[in-house]
């Protein structure tokens, strides 16, 4: 009896554990669905195994709320459902009468073999159905794709990466100083039809003036920018890719990387050119740096300073117990910055400081005391304040001694993630924003708009909007736009491009990953 009983606690637990494993996993779905808009499940997967630190709390909770706490009382409902059932089976009897020409047939189960078979028949009803509803989860976020990608390799490293190390790179004598700013999530698609961009009002009035005044490389005639391609569509990935002319591709159980002692040990990227040619190198973010490996990326390829959440509260730039959204807002980061390039352009060295934006981040962004209500939407609000944040911060550094030898870049991070604003832009193509300022005499693209082109060419690009020359105009998987060279995607089509970087690479994964660890 004693055994008998330990057996159904068991099977209990069990059961309680398979449902609630196959409600989870629809939720999830589901609620990536609901929130994210043209993501690869490689994305999903990074954000799921990227260390939590430093997450906006309001994700999170959401995420709990929607996903999580559902599924457990989905869970315990279904178990409280079959534990009730167990013990009133017992006593039902079940018969059917059938009439077969002139005979009656009377067919009964007796009530041990009605408990059972009526259990065994629900639970398998029940878990049949959530596999039905799993598997039609997986295929709309795209699993059978992914899984195919990773079972699939490429030779692209192989025939078409540019070490850095193999090829001359030439600074100018008076070495210029770069301000990098990535602005989160920022799309040239958010300026109006009317200015080149997606939608019916222009969101972003400011950084398509701005563009228009200086130089954009853009897709066509017109505001465009960065197609998308894989392994490119969150903050990290982002960073990565444009900082060294390759996809992030890491194993899903090294996202967090700290499977590693180093993160991409193999890879020699813009923060390591600059690092080996005298420069000074800074990142700049308003969250914890430690989030999904950024700090460990940017101190291990080209030693940066990190100015951060952390050393805002270390310098009393907010008070210990200050946290809005991921960490502090872009008003009080863009002021941080203003005071550490003083410091830092006063040290006479030069430097490249990059720095990113959070105000933007999906799902609604963050509304900060220099946001208007302009707009019905809280995130196209957001969109607004981020433009006339980002151009005032530009404005002020022109007003600095040291602007007359820093090049400006700004670009967005990746495409915004944000599922529920794209309805009223029809079949535009979506971009990543970029602008290039203050460029240094002589530098200028043989040709700027109708390119193909990816966030993998801003590594060689943004190189060479500092005067540095580089020998046949090609790094990791990235063009030199300002060069008459065709990108890859010009040359393979962007179909085949993105096709081969989904696939799994031995290359990448020997000399990058692996490296010198």
């Amino acid at each position: 009896m004693r055994k008998k009983i330990i057996w159904k606690i068991v099977c209990t637990v069990l059961l309680s554990v398979v449902f609630f494993l196959l409600i989870l996993l629809i939720n999830s779905a589901n609620w990536f669905l609901d929130n994210f808009h043209e993501v690869e499940i490689a994305t999903a997967l990074y954000q799921i195994t990227s260390p939590l630190k430093g997450t906006e709390e309001g994700v999170l909770s959401d995420y709990i709320n929607q996903c999580l706490n559902p599924s457990i009382s989905f869970a315990v409902i279904c178990m409280v459902i079959y534990r009730i059932w167990d013990m009133i089976a017992g006593y039902l009897l079940l018969e059917v009468d059938i009439r077969v020409a002139s005979k009656n047939l009377r067919i009964g189960f007796g009530k041990s073999r009605f408990a059972k078979a009526g259990k065994v028949i629900a639970l398998w009803a029940a878990i049949a159905i959530l596999g039905i509803g799993v598997w039609d989860r997986a295929v709309a976020v795209g699993l059978p794709e992914y899984i195919y990608s990773v079972m699939n390799t490429s030779e692209i490293f192989e025939t078409e990466y540019v070490n850095p190390d193999t090829v001359a790179i030439t600074f100018p004598d008076k070495k210029r100083n770069l301000i990098l700013i990535y602005l989160e999530s920022m799309e040239s698609t958010y300026a109006s039809t009317e200015a080149g961009g997606g939608k019916p009002n222009n969101y972003i009035p400011e950084l398509t003036e701005l563009a228009k005044e200086n130089l954009q490389f853009s897709d066509d005639e017109d505001l465009g920018g960065a197609r998308y391609m894989p392994r490119t569509g969150w903050t990290m990935a982002g960073l990565l890719s444009s900082t060294t002319g390759v996809p992030y591709k890491l194993p899903i159980e090294g996202n967090d990387a700290g499977k590693y002692e180093k993160f991409v040990p193999g890879l020699k990227g813009l923060g390591e050119v600059f690092q080996e040619n005298g420069y000074q190198n800074y990142f700049m973010c308003g969250s914890e740096a430690v989030f999904g490996g950024r700090e460990l990326f940017f101190t291990q390829h080209g030693d940066y300073h990190i100015i951060d959440y952390n050393s805002a509260k270390e310098e009393g730039i907010i008070p210990e117990d200050y946290h809005v959204f991921w960490g502090m807002e872009d008003s009080i980061l863009y002021e941080y910055a203003k005071q550490k390039l003083t410091e830092i352009a006063g040290q006479g060295e030069p430097f490249n400081f990059t720095m990113l934006t959070v105000d933007t981040h999906p799902p609604e962004g963050y509304v900060c005391s220099l946001c208007d209500n302009t707009y019905s939407s809280q995130y196209e609000n957001v969109l607004a304040c981020s433009s006339k944040q980002a151009v005032s911060f530009i404005n002020w550094a022109k007003e600095q001694e040291w602007y007359d030898n820093t090049t400006i870049v700004i670009t967005g991070d990746h495409l915004s993630m944000k599922k529920d604003i794209w309805d009223d832009i029809g079949d535009y193509e979506r971009t990543v924003y970029n602008c290039f300022l203050n460029l240094p005499e002589g530098v200028s693209p043989v040709r700027h708009t109708n390119r193909e082109f990816t966030v993998l060419d801003m590594f060689p690009t943004v190189l060479t909007a500092v005067g540095v020359d580089i020998e046949g105009d090609r790094l990791g998987l990235g063009t030199n736009l300002f060069s008459e060279r065709t990108t890859l995607p010009e040359e393979m089509g962007f179909d085949v491009f993105n096709r081969e970087l989904e696939l799994y690479s031995d290359y990448y994964y020997m000399n990058f990953v692996v490296g010198d660890n």
